[in-house]
């Protein structure tokens, strides 16, 4: 942890220069060096083992996530007895690298194991040698200093790993949710666009194949010039609404309320709204704009000539939006213009509706065709 500034070779010759020192002062600055007999060869047996523990130490010290292998209780037992050995050196290092290196990797509960361990064997040494108890219990509190010191290192580096981790499956997180929010975003103005141009290219396909029919029947120019000023307003009107979709996507632009008395009356059709119109905004307007806007386009691919009728109803619970046709008289049969389309106008109402939680209801009745739209009245402020 020291030394996790610096690259792996530079902290172990840091480390290896500290065990040499180490070694050093045990061989040079005590009275209780090595020897070949008695007390010095005790030391020299000890001072091999902490020398072998250190090296095990030195190899595997980068990997902070190993847990302790043999160097830390040999260095814990051969460094707690060298320390009553060669009281004079500063054999006790060995004893602090095995705890601090248990507390590290391991946690408070091995770190005291490993203390009581280096902890005894000193005494041992201390009860062989006679030595002091006052410095048996100044070692013993340093040693626990050193585990619990090691331990809160090792807390502190794995909440700041948690932190990272929870920091990074955050920003994933956002990312995520602004991918989802790109796409719905991108699902919201396709619909919008489809809605609009189908209507419009609706209406601008009838007035071209009435124009092609009279083409082919021969039918004067005076006859003919209606139907191509009326495509050309249609295909005027298309551009208007495609811009008006976009602007109403930006927050500007005509109210629902508006959009709908201009959309009745291009299409001829009887509009009555009960109830308090400015709740027809945001996302809630614009669904019944859309709604109302795409069954007019299926009443003039499939059932023209039909009459039909718009009854919106607000109240404080919900916005219903009643669309209904009733065929002809005199049934007028679809043009070429039915078989266009892809089948998504009911799927794609209803899949608004449900969006804003809401319902729609389309089917045949005894006279024409009937949509219905509900909406609860709070959807209005998801705009």
């Amino acid at each position: 942890m020291i030394f996790a500034s610096l690259d792996r070779r530079t902290s172990f010759l840091i480390r290896l220069l500290g065990c040499g020192l180490i070694t050093w002062t045990v061989i040079n600055a005590s009275n209780d060096g090595p020897g070949t007999s008695g007390r010095p060869l005790v030391v020299t047996i000890l001072l091999a083992l902490c020398v072998i523990g250190a090296c095990l130490w030195l190899v595997g010290q980068s990997d902070l996530d190993r847990p302790p292998g043999l160097e830390v209780p040999l260095l814990a037992i051969a460094g707690g007895a060298l320390v009553g050995a060669s009281p004079g050196s500063a054999a006790s290092a060995f004893a602090f690298v095995a705890i601090v290196t248990a507390g590290i990797r391991a946690g408070l509960v091995r770190a005291m194991q490993v203390t009581a361990v280096a902890t005894l064997s000193l005494a041992v040494t201390v009860l062989i040698w006679d030595g002091g108890p006052l410095g048996l219990l100044a070692y013993a509190l340093g040693f626990a200093v050193s585990g619990l010191a090691a331990a809160n290192v090792r807390q502190l580096r794995l909440q700041a790993e948690q932190a990272e981790l929870l920091l990074a499956q955050s920003q994933r997180s956002q990312e995520e949710s602004l991918r989802a929010a790109r796409l719905e975003e991108s699902t919201r103005i396709a619909r919008e666009i489809h809605d609009v141009l189908a209507h419009s290219l609706a209406g601008l396909t009838i007035q071209l194949e009435a124009t092609t029919a009279l083409l082919e029947n021969g039918a004067d120019p005076e006859t003919i010039l209606p139907r191509v000023r009326r495509a050309h307003e249609l295909a005027r009107d298309g551009m208007r609404e495609t811009r008006r979709a976009v602007g109403a996507l930006r927050g500007d632009g005509p109210s629902t309320e508006e959009a709908l008395a201009t959309l009745a009356t291009a299409e001829s059709t009887s509009l009555t709204i009960d109830g308090d119109a400015s709740r027809l905004s945001g996302d809630a307007g614009r669904a019944v704009l859309r709604v109302v806007q795409e069954s007019l386009t299926n009443v003039s691919k499939h059932a023209p000539g039909s009459q039909t009728t718009i009854a919106i109803t607000i109240d404080g619970r919900e916005i219903v939006a009643v669309i209904e046709n009733r065929l002809a008289e005199v049934p007028v049969a679809a043009g070429p213009l039915a078989a266009s389309g892809g089948g998504y106008g009911i799927p794609g109402m209803r899949e608004r509706a449900e969006a804003l939680g809401g319902t729609l209801a389309a089917g045949p009745t005894e006279t024409g065709w009937r949509v219905e739209l509900r909406i609860p009245t709070r959807a209005e402020a998801t705009g």
